[in-house]
């Protein structure tokens, strides 16, 4: 396992909740409840703690050096969840670590995922889960928009350091070049709508908010109390429809398991999404312009997609995520008179691979199991 909860880094948690609470738990059970590259580890105590109860979760990461699972990601989860905090959709902070490189979190319970219950045999259920994880995005943007001041206030705690490092970017030149190499249609006839985008996510004006940037089905939890949202370490003060279109897409980015919904259930969670927001103008562009943010991010993939060194079922997902993806952006851009470019170039790249690839369009993707 990378970055573990090593005894060192053991002992600062123990030093850091005696500190927080006048005394020194005893660890009688340590559950590992993340994975390889992202180890959570949940620790039971031999007494309840006060504020905080008989368990706690710890994320440990690297405390130096560059790329994924670098020091930024726990302090941008740190400021996350502390901005958040008052929304009730989130665990708590209860101490962080930097040069230990860990952070305490209250313990949430041992719930099923939002993917778990989306792959189960309850169709029921599984609509009611996404409409409750709808409407705890929409109360986590509600809930901490006009808070940009207090979240820079949470990152400034760490001074210099980065908080940065794997931020989101767009990167379209990597597209136009990749287009180029592979004979795909020129994404440079895009490139006015791409400085639109680059301008609303600058400026994200009445839609800014705390933004998860990584809403896929294994980071929400269904409790008794509603859905609560893990992870936060990609978290910023942002646009907001980058996370509302990940309803629609749903999870454009979910590697393992990937499914798309129905559209009635699509549109019973827009409704509870939208039904937690103050009431604003342009929710149509919103949404559009968050949508065209999550395409450009994957797009960049195209080299990825194309490459013979991967194994069927890789290549069939990777390409069908890709065409089922621009089918929903266009779907959404149709109801702006916003981004035509983008339209009209997503859709020619579209027919393009499709001709080159025709197992981006057949099998189509699958329901997940639960509406199956």
């Amino acid at each position: 396992m990378h970055y573990p909860l090593t005894p060192q880094r053991r002992t600062a948690v123990l030093d850091g909740l005696e500190r927080a609470c006048g005394q020194r738990p005893t660890v009688v059970e340590a559950e590992q409840v993340g994975h390889e590259w992202a180890p959570v580890t949940r620790l039971v105590f031999d007494r309840d703690l006060p504020g905080i109860g008989r368990s706690a979760i710890v994320k440990t990461r690297r405390v130096d050096g560059e790329g994924h699972g670098g020091p930024a990601y726990l302090r941008r989860e740190v400021a996350g969840l502390r901005t958040a905090a008052s929304t009730g959709v989130t665990a708590q902070v209860i101490l962080s670590d930097d040069q230990a490189g860990v952070v305490v979190q209250t313990d949430l319970g041992a719930w099923p995922t939002l993917e778990q219950v989306l792959h189960g045999d309850d169709p029921d259920r599984a609509a009611a889960a996404m409409r409750d994880f709808a409407q705890t995005v929409g109360r986590l943007h509600a809930g901490t928009m006009g808070r940009r001041t207090e979240h820079d206030q949470a990152l400034a705690e760490f001074g210099s350091a980065d908080v940065t490092t794997g931020t989101r970017v767009l990167r379209w030149q990597v597209v136009e070049e990749a287009c180029r190499d592979l004979g795909f249609p020129d994404a440079g006839i895009a490139r006015d709508d791409i400085a639109l985008i680059r301008a609303h996510l600058e400026n994200p004006g009445q839609y800014a908010a705390l933004v998860h940037n990584d809403l896929n089905p294994t980071n929400a939890l269904i409790t008794d109390e509603g859905v609560r949202l893990v992870d936060f370490e990609g978290s910023d003060f942002g646009h907001i429809g980058f996370d509302a279109s990940f309803l629609h897409y749903p999870f454009p980015h979910h590697s393992a398991n990937w499914s798309v919904l129905p559209a009635d259930i699509t549109q019973a969670a827009d409704d509870a999404y939208r039904n937690e927001l103050p009431r604003i103008p342009g929710y149509d562009t919103m949404l559009a312009i968050g949508a065209a943010v999550a395409f450009t991010t994957r797009v960049t993939r195209l080299p990825v997609l194309a490459s013979s060194d991967q194994s069927p079922k890789d290549s069939w997902r990777r390409r069908a995520q890709l065409v089922q993806q621009i089918a929903v952006l266009n779907q959404l851009i149709s109801r702006t008179q916003i981004l035509p470019d983008v339209a009209r170039w997503s859709q020619d790249l579209s027919d393009a691979m499709v001709h080159r690839w025709p197992e981006s369009a057949n099998p189509p993707p699958k329901l997940f199991t639960a509406f199956a």
